[in-house]
């Protein structure tokens, strides 16, 4: 008879204790700023005249973004940054009367202002518009000159559409779709992202 009493003493006693616990637990704050980083392959629309059968038309992209999510809103506003490298392209020039083989690379540092929209815990979507810094970085074998050059580009915009695969507290992780337009050169580019987040 000690037996059962004591396994039913000590089960009263379990259940009590998980009671207790429960009660004391406190709600999970609420975390409003969030850090998102992503890294992925791109690909450049070929608008170019001179070197056009040149150009490599595949590159990569980075992203981060800064964001403010306030509670129960589907919109969230924030800044948006990152590199984008365009394309690289290698061609036969002339310098100072001699042929020489030169490599172009062009790149884009974007400077934005960025909106996004929830459509379910899972599906979002992005839209950031602003500005751009862009590079063109100029290389030649034996030749010491420097043709590098950047320019502002100021009517930019990047379109995501987002899908998160794993949310937890405060990390999550995504893919991403992005549509990048830059004005100055009217450039384009497509890219796939894995992005991860933090919560502030």
């Amino acid at each position: 008879m000690r037996i059962p009493k004591l396994i039913i003493t000590v089960a009263v006693c379990f259940i009590g204790l998980q009671s207790l616990a429960q009660s004391t637990e406190q709600p999970e704050k609420y975390r409003k700023f969030s850090l998102y980083g992503g890294v992925g392959p791109s690909y450049f629309f070929n608008n170019l005249i001179a070197f056009k059968n040149d150009v490599t038309p595949w590159g990569y992209a980075f992203s981060f973004r800064a964001m403010w999510e306030p509670k129960h809103s589907f919109l969230s506003l924030g800044f948006e940054t990152g590199y984008t490298r365009l394309y690289s392209a290698t061609s036969t020039i002339v310098v100072s009367g001699q042929s020489t083989n030169a490599t172009v690379k062009n790149s884009n540092i974007p400077l934005m202002l960025c909106v996004s929209m929830k459509f379910s815990p899972k599906v979002y979507a992005n839209w950031s518009m602003g500005q751009s810094i862009s590079l063109s970085k100029v290389s030649s074998p034996g030749n010491s000159r420097n043709f590098n050059s950047s320019t502002t580009s100021l009517s930019d915009f990047i379109a995501t559409f987002g899908y998160r695969f794993i949310q937890k507290s405060r990390i999550s992780y995504a893919a991403e779709a992005r549509g990048y337009y830059s004005s100055s050169y009217a450039n384009g580019t497509v890219a796939l992202l894995f992005v991860v987040g933090y919560k502030l």
